[in-house]
């Protein structure tokens, strides 16, 4: 059998243990392909996994790695053949079942999207997971009829993936953007990735009246935690918060005025069970009309894999700017 190598989070009677380990192939079974893994993220999710006090893998051994994208090298699928570059996100990879983590990984023909030629594999993941869900946010935005003359769009955890990936995408799109970080350090570079302003985090946290002066036609919300509540009373008529996050926290407290009276949406973004035709649409977006000018500013490092360990393993911030090259 052909071994390839991966990086598998298990445990024992010592405990936990991250480390690199030689996996074999397996027979393929029916409407499944194998696929050569070139490039793959680091996310947020990703550093959760490998903490074993999160508790986000239940079930060991796992290859961490919740995106990858790479080229089919074995095709047991009609419709995909061996040389297609294919891009796979969500669906509980690196969480629920082995994930990217790894040189090779055999993959269900109806969990991944075969890349349109605006994009190249690299380019794929240096959206990633975070790049889809801002593109995913970004698209609730738009459905709910929210163009550039409507006003500003306030974009929270800006110098994450999530964020920073909303903020190019907005700016590509034509829309005003505001920026909330912690760190005002990163204004330059927020205003070089499209932002027109960046304010400090503290201006959207609470105390704020149930109904606020309006100050946004929309929010894409990486965050989560109270500052939720304070956002929603600062939307316009007809606006929407598109929520992605809970870094800040999983709770905040909030009244009905902003949906009753002034008919906000907040709406979820859940980019792990997203149906394939929604999927293939906003790659497809991703890779022409929306794909940012800036999009090497959205790469903080290259990491090798042989490196990914370590990184895995040291706290960073802005998780979803470094890819992992195979």
């Amino acid at each position: 059998m052909v071994e390839y190598k991966a990086l598998v989070m298990d445990r024992n009677e010592a405990g936990f243990e991250l480390g690199y380990k030689d996996m074999e192939f397996r027979e393929l079974s029916d409407g499944e392909v194998r696929v050569r893994i070139h490039y793959s993220s680091v996310n947020y999710k990703d550093r959760l996994a490998v903490d074993p006090e999160t508790k986000v893998i239940r079930s060991f051994p796992m290859v961490p790695g919740i995106d990858f994208a790479g080229v089919i090298a074995e095709s047991n699928a009609e419709g995909l053949e061996e040389g297609d570059a294919v891009v796979v996100t969500g669906y509980g990879f690196g969480t629920d079942f082995n994930g990217g983590f790894r040189e090779y990984a055999e993959v269900r023909s109806d969990m991944l999207v075969r890349l349109n030629k605006g994009l190249t594999l690299e380019e794929s993941m240096i959206y990633g997971t975070a790049g889809f869900t801002a593109a995913l946010s970004v698209d609730a935005v738009l459905e709910k009829g929210i163009r550039p003359e409507k006003g500003k769009i306030l974009v929270t955890g800006a110098t994450g993936g999530v964020g920073s990936h909303a903020i190019a995408i907005l700016a590509k799109l034509g829309f005003n953007v505001t920026a909330a970080v912690r760190d005002m350090e990163s204004a330059p570079w927020l205003m070089e990735l499209g932002a027109s302003e960046v304010i400090p985090f503290s201006e959207v946290m609470p105390p704020k009246k149930p109904l606020s002066p309006v100050k946004w036609a929309a929010c894409i919300d990486a965050t989560g935690g109270a500052s939720v509540a304070s956002i929603l009373s600062e939307i316009d008529n007809d606006g929407i918060a598109a929520i992605s996050g809970n870094a800040s926290g999983v709770k905040f407290e909030s009244t009905v005025f902003p949906f009753i009276l002034r008919g906000v949406t907040l709406a979820g973004i859940n980019s792990v069970l997203v149906s394939q035709e929604k999927r293939e649409q906003i790659w497809g977006k991703l890779a022409n009309e929306w794909k940012s000018d800036v999009l090497g500013l959205l790469v903080r490092r290259r990491v090798p894999f042989g490196e990914l360990k370590e990184n895995l393993t040291t706290r960073q911030t802005g998780s979803g700017r470094d890819i992992v090259v195979f």
